[in-house]
């Protein structure tokens, strides 16, 4: 997909804005808190419902107003998002209303790059399930509705188990349907790590050239046994704390560097490296499947990345013939990165000018 035009409305700093980006190198530039990075957050909405900043969703409407509207246009598709003050999320696609936030992010594949994104390799494993099941989401039809069963299945019984009431005979009929779509997001997630992991492997050859990388699964239970027989034997447990101790929503992803965690043998600088490959990786593979690529949002380029990461990483955002916005203080920090010149917007007060 490629953004032809973006519009936001009430939208963080900006009243009214409007931008026609290229389809392929963004440079977006500004002081801090000029709004350069709420640029990216807008687009990133349309690909995922929320930002990815901390807060809740207010904190995106501009003081004074009572919503905020994302609009784009791509050559296929027209796309609006409003959201206002009382929660209320109104989503329209080609014209149409639409219900679910599920059916516009299928069609804005969209990969974020942040100084932030490094925590997916060092913080809690929340982080990692959503990056390994974006991908699994974008590439595989049937792992969004799997994944909404299982998480009715589990909300259900977590709530019985909760009130302590819960007979074995009816928690037998829960342990089997968690275990059958539990099985299924598992076996979706395992087949596209084995097809990603040849992609982060060449990349990592590219960005940490000494480094072996590679990513593995691990299901949320032990898989010497069946997810359901693991539930048969945590039942007490389960019902001792009033929640369900293993399944698929347990689920996360080693980051393997020379047989390592590679928060216990890269640096900082390398593990900046090591999530780029990463997130490059996936751009790549969905361009694979889906002959079609992603858009690549990338706040603060700069940061952390040595000038000859930051040269290599501008060379592969170019070489992907994607659209892609990048942020920057200036212009002239990353002018001599890219064989031809980017589409330069600056961004000043809630103003962007081309």
């Amino acid at each position: 997909m490629f953004i032809e035009t973006l519009s936001l409305s009430h939208f963080r700093n900006f009243s009214e804005v409007a931008l026609s980006p290229s389809p392929q190198i963004n440079l977006i530039t500004g002081d801090n808190g000029s709004g350069k990075t709420s640029l990216l957050e807008a687009i990133y909405l349309l690909g995922f419902g929320r930002s990815f900043r901390s807060g809740g969703f207010r904190q995106l409407i501009k003081e004074g107003n009572s919503g905020f509207t994302v609009f784009c246009r791509s050559k296929d598709y027209s796309i609006g998002v409003r959201r206002s003050g009382d929660g209320e999320q109104s989503l329209r696609l080609n014209g149409a209303n639409v219900q679910r936030m599920s059916d516009v992010a299928r069609l804005v594949p969209v990969q974020l790059l942040t100084p932030e994104s490094v925590d997916i390799l060092l913080e809690g494993p929340g982080q990692r399930r959503q990056f390994i099941d974006w991908g699994v989401f974008h590439v595989e039809h049937s792992f969004y509705s799997d994944w909404v069963a299982y998480t009715q299945l589990l909300k259900q019984r977590n709530s019985l188990l909760k009130q302590r009431s819960l007979p074995v005979r009816e928690d037998k009929y829960w342990k089997e349907q968690l275990a059958y779509y539990g099985e299924r997001i598992s076996k979706s997630r395992e087949k596209y790590l084995e097809e990603l992991n040849d992609y982060i492997q060449e990349l990592a050859k590219s960005f940490l050239s000494d480094v072996t990388m590679e990513v593995r699964l691990k299901s949320g239970w032990d898989t010497s046994q069946s997810l359901f027989d693991a539930l048969e034997s945590h039942t007490e447990k389960d019902k001792k704390y009033g929640f369900t101790s293993v399944g698929a929503h347990k689920a996360d992803i080693k980051v393997i560097a020379d047989g390592v965690e590679v928060k216990h043998r890269l640096s900082r600088g390398q593990l900046k490296t090591a999530i780029t490959a990463l997130k490059l990786a996936q751009g790549k593979h969905y361009q694979k499947i889906k002959k079609q690529p992603c858009i690549y949002l990338v706040d603060d380029l700069t940061s952390e990345l040595d000038s000859r990461n930051q040269a290599l990483l501008c060379r592969e955002l170019e070489n992907l013939d994607a659209q892609v916005f990048i942020t920057a203080i200036t212009g002239k920090q990353l002018s001599d990165k890219f064989q031809k010149s980017p589409r330069m917007f600056h961004v000043e007060h809630g103003v962007i000018n081309e």
